[in-house]
């Protein structure tokens, strides 16, 4: 690892962090992880729901598109491997995810983020409808769930990829959730 993803790794693992994990994305732990998320992390349920809804959505690209995967004790399963946190301020919550991904593939995520950013709600509508009629397994992944983070969070995805390796990227997603957003 070099020293900008070590020094991006620890800034994320700083201050305000109220929830994190680090480790293989599988049924278990995302269990456990979600309910700590949909009950108690504020004392709003709607705001809470919000945000469980989005950490199911980044935990999931985690879980499908990481480059890294933990083969499962009964060698049935590969999960993702990667970092997820939840972070308090005053006036937001920030989730944020992050794995290996392969360069390919974080640069095409990056694209569809940029994409998605510049759309107006009815136009993520009428995006959201549009991946949904490409066949299933299309390259790259994560097509409607960026598309749900937006909607739901009704703010912009962040992204940003650091270089690992000739093969390798380390892939970021950020989103801010405001507490007074209706």
């Amino acid at each position: 690892m070099n020293s900008d993803t070590k020094h991006i790794l620890t800034e994320l693992l700083a201050d305000y962090k109220t929830i994190s994990y680090s480790g293989a994305f599988d049924g278990a732990v995302l269990s456990a992880f979600a309910k700590k998320v949909e009950k108690d992390l504020s004392d709003n349920p709607k705001l809470n729901k919000k945000i469980f809804k989005i950490f199911v959505e980044l935990a999931q690209n985690i879980a499908l598109y990481s480059s890294d995967k933990v083969i499962t004790d009964d060698k049935t399963n590969f999960n993702g491997f990667g970092i997820f946190i939840i972070r308090e301020y005053a006036e937001k919550f920030q989730l944020i995810s992050g794995n290996m991904a392969f360069r390919e593939d974080a640069k095409i995520a990056q694209d569809k983020c940029v994409k998605i950013n510049t759309l107006s709600r009815e136009e993520l509508r009428d995006y959201k409808r549009e991946l949904r009629k490409r066949p299933a397994g299309q390259k790259g992944g994560g097509n409607i769930g960026l598309v749900q983070i937006v909607l739901t969070a009704n703010n912009y995805v962040d992204n940003e990829i650091i270089e690992v390796d000739n093969h390798h990227s380390f892939l970021i997603f950020s989103v801010d959730i405001y507490k007074d957003d209706k």
